[in-house]
């Protein structure tokens, strides 16, 4: 004895796992109506299934009939005229019952999960929106949030890669005019490392390097220890001491003097020349320093870039025959009026 004593419905569970289980019920009674037309707005049609489902109402029959309309496997209702329902229905051609490629479903992303990605990754509602076509939810799962915020993450993780402000930049050439970072010369600066110093060993750093196959990795932390080093070098050549002393008349410079000046391109005979006018200025003055080698350095410098920018102006090589006596100092600035000479002192400085 059967335990339900009315008729019962049949339905493919295959095609009601892909397409819904009301879909494929309603699909499944269609079949006993080869003479209507499955289209929305047959009105005959939709008389004889509200007869046939009880349990459903009209609006809700039809949209079933819409969703399969959607999913392609009976024809939509722009497709036939609005009072299909009142005319002679044609030869019916056998319902398509194909599965569809991609599914459509009504599954929206909750506003919990718009504001989360907002609020936690700066995504506004536009781009999730704009994402929505592109994903699929998974089968089985009732609430794909979760594998949808995972795919709008990706899809924005992407979009940021490709924008201008996350490209990596490429190193600097590293030849005679590579320079070390804003930052590495900040630190060195903050060191108390002088940057004329500084851009007098970099050459030297570069040839070092070059001559083993290029940069180091970390080429800006390896410059700024390889500058320290010397620096301490240097700082300790230049005897430098905690107790000031004054100017003699027999001072000297150290060697390693005359070594920086050479990385700066400065001749030794230019310095010489220059060692006596230093030596009587500061005799006369009396003034004290720690370290007189280090103020010698910095007034040779000073002379040398101002008799480079005499030279440019000049247009000439003149420079270069003023110091060919070896020891003509004097000649060196008689294209300055002896006034000049008497009261320029920032060569001092």
């Amino acid at each position: 004895m059967s335990l339900i004593p009315d008729r019962q419905l049949t339905f493919s569970p295959d095609l009601a796992t892909t397409i819904g289980l009301e879909e494929a019920i309603l699909l499944q009674g269609l079949s006993r109506y080869p003479q209507q037309d499955p289209y929305p707005a047959n009105n005959t049609l939709l008389d004889l299934l509200q007869d046939e489902f009880p349990f459903w109402t009209r609006p809700h029959i039809e949209g079933l009939l819409h969703r399969l309309a959607e999913l392609g496997i009976i024809a939509p209702a722009e497709h036939h005229p609005r009072d299909a329902g009142n005319r002679t229905p044609p030869e019916r051609s056998q319902v398509h019952t194909e599965q569809p490629s991609i599914p459509i479903t009504p599954w929206r992303p909750s506003e919990d999960l718009m504001a989360l990605l907002a609020l936690n990754h700066g995504i506004d509602r536009a781009f999730v929106q704009s994402h929505l076509t592109t994903f699929a939810p998974p089968q089985g799962v009732d609430n794909p949030d979760t594998q949808f915020r995972q795919h709008v993450l990706a899809a924005w993780r992407r979009e940021q890669r490709q924008h201008q402000a996350f490209e990596v930049k490429a190193p600097p050439a590293f030849d005679q005019n590579w320079q070390p970072s804003e930052d590495a010369i900040e630190i060195m600066a903050r060191g108390g490392i002088d940057p004329e110093f500084i851009d007098s060993v970099r050459p030297e750093f570069i040839l070092y390097w070059r001559e083993r196959g290029g940069p180091p990795r970390e080429v800006n932390s390896k410059f700024i220890g390889w500058i320290r080093q010397r620096w301490v070098r240097f700082q300790a050549g230049l005897g430098h001491s905690t107790e000031p002393k004054p100017m003699t008349p027999d001072w000297q410079p150290s060697d390693q003097v005359y070594e920086v000046l050479a990385l700066s391109g400065i001749e030794r005979d230019f310095a010489c020349d220059l060692l006596g006018e230093f030596r009587v200025f500061w005799c006369e003055t009396g003034e004290l320093q720690t370290s007189w080698s280090s103020k010698f350095l910095q007034h040779v410098k000073h002379q040398w870039r101002w008799q480079m920018g005499q030279t440019i102006r000049g247009g000439g090589n003149h420079g270069g025959q003023q110091r060919s006596g070896g020891t003509g100092g004097g000649d060196r600035t008689r294209d300055r009026s002896l006034a000049q000479d008497l009261t320029d002192t920032s060569w001092a400085q």
